[in-house]
């Protein structure tokens, strides 16, 4: 019986309310109970067969580090050993701007290479013995999935930045438990594999290093084919390449097709695509930089780095094993790394970290009224009514844009006219929000409050 109240708490919470984080936990925790299946609101875990009591060890475990429900960051936070501990990024050390100086890692990754470059020095230095990242299926467009792997060859191909949601953790039992592994993830895979080396540090040991990138939004899939279909190609299957961040940063998409045309559109010219399918799950975490993570590393946003091209990464060290591993790449000349100040830090992601720090607070609120929402340890106070109206604007577009029959006018309109037309809004929109939202994030203050998610973690 307890097995179905678990399995009744997982429907009920997260995947009928549609709190789901496509994080593919519920399957990689299991023993064939759950598969993960695509659809169009992103892959959502399918129950395959009867549950039994044998399966409720591993049902406890998915209950409690399910980031559909929510996560107790400023709780977990506290069991980092950072020096400098922080509402707004978390807990951290040190915070810098790098890049590689390495041309074939930078044109490789999506802003400086950094990702790629700790994670050869983790396998050359045998501090970890495989990388646990995303990577597109060979010769399969947009069917993205796990590579464990201590190839540096393959962790120097592996695919540029994936605007898609993607399970990454739904092969964590076939991990080798006297193996040492290190994942880059978004915040919430971070989160719940930090939530089970909390509360489970035996059994997963194996998980060395948590590395996080920055993460605002994602796209459900259908973007590429909507993309496409703007530019008079209606099936996905006449594409043979793709590349997110091609060339210069911050790099643009590019796509070959079988017949050899090649269509590209600037970064933030492709952005258009995010109101047409943004995923629920990015509107409803407070977590931009991965907070729970041993090292955050997103794009170094400023005009300066912007004009210069190249390539940059901002940088949160979270644990002091990754101050010393950037330090050694500095003084072997393989990183250029250079140590900023929390306003600088900040002001990169301002707008980003105010959606996600009010935004997902105001959003869930109003999600309350029709169900279950993910409860979070953390709350912002004296939020502006120009802010709230702000996020009833912002609600009402992506609702719109979000419409199918929306979507179908839309999808025959040329990308570059509509990513002309979005980066212009854009400015606009930025330029007419951005004193509150700055005001916002400057005087924000943040308090802890309880609630029953909280109360899981306080009983350990």
């Amino acid at each position: 019986m307890e097995q179905k109240n678990l399995i009744k708490q997982i429907y009920t919470e997260v995947i009928n309310p549609g709190n789901c984080f496509h994080c593919g936990l519920c399957e990689g925790l299991s023993n064939n109970l759950f598969r993960m299946i695509n659809t169009s609101k992103g892959p959502i875990p399918k129950l395959v067969r009867k549950p039994n009591k044998k399966d409720i060890p591993d049902l406890k475990k998915i209950v409690h580090a399910c980031p559909g429900r929510g996560i107790p960051y400023n709780h977990l936070s506290k069991k980092l050993i950072t020096s400098k501990k922080n509402k707004i990024i978390g807990g951290y050390n040190s915070l810098y701007i790098a890049s590689s100086n390495s041309n074939l890692v930078r044109q490789n990754a999506s802003s400086g290479g950094i990702i790629r470059s700790l994670l050869i020095e983790l396998i050359k230095s045998k501090k970890a013995d495989y990388v646990c990242i995303l990577d597109e299926k060979e010769k399969k467009i947009l069917n993205f999935d796990i590579l464990v792997t201590k190839s540096i060859e393959k962790i120097l191909n592996t695919s540029q930045s994936i605007y898609q949601t993607t399970p990454l953790l739904h092969k964590l039992k076939e991990l080798k438990p006297n193996k040492r592994y290190v994942f880059v993830g978004l915040p919430e895979h971070i989160a719940s594999l930090r939530i089970l080396k909390t509360k489970y540090p035996k059994k997963f040991s194996h998980i060395k290093f948590l590395i996080s990138l920055y993460a605002g939004t994602n796209m459900y899939p259908g973007a590429i084919e909507f993309y496409l279909k703007g530019n008079g190609i209606n099936d996905i299957k006449n594409v043979k390449q793709l590349n997110w961040r091609y060339g210069e940063w911050p790099g643009m998409l590019r796509i070959i097709t079988r017949n050899k045309k090649v269509l590209s559109l600037k970064k933030f010219y492709y952005n258009y695509l995010i109101p047409f399918f943004i995923s629920k799950n990015c509107l409803i975490t407070p977590d931009f930089t991965g907070e729970l993570s041993d090292i955050s590393i997103g794009d170094a946003w400023s005009p300066k780095l912007e004009k210069k091209g190249h390539g940059y990464s901002a940088v949160i060290t979270r644990s002091r094993i990754f101050d010393q591993i950037l330090l050694k790449l500095k003084t072997n000349d393989t990183l250029n790394v250079k140590k900023i100040n929390f306003k600088d830090a900040i002001k990169m992601h301002a707008h980003m970290i105010e959606f996600k720090k009010v935004g997902s607070y105001l959003r869930i609120e109003k999600l309350k009224k029709k169900g279950p929402v993910p409860l979070y340890d953390l709350e912002p106070i004296n939020i502006s009514f120009t802010r709230k109206f702000i996020e009833l604007v912002i609600g009402a577009i992506i609702s719109i844009a979000s419409n199918r029959i929306i979507k179908n006018i839309f999808s025959f309109v040329n990308s570059n006219v509509l990513g002309l037309i979005f980066k212009i809004i854009r400015q606009v929109w930025k330029s007419v929000t951005k004193p509150t939202k700055r005001k916002g994030l400057n005087k924000i203050k943040i308090i802890k409050v309880k609630n029953k998610r909280l109360e899981e973690f306080l009983k350990i």
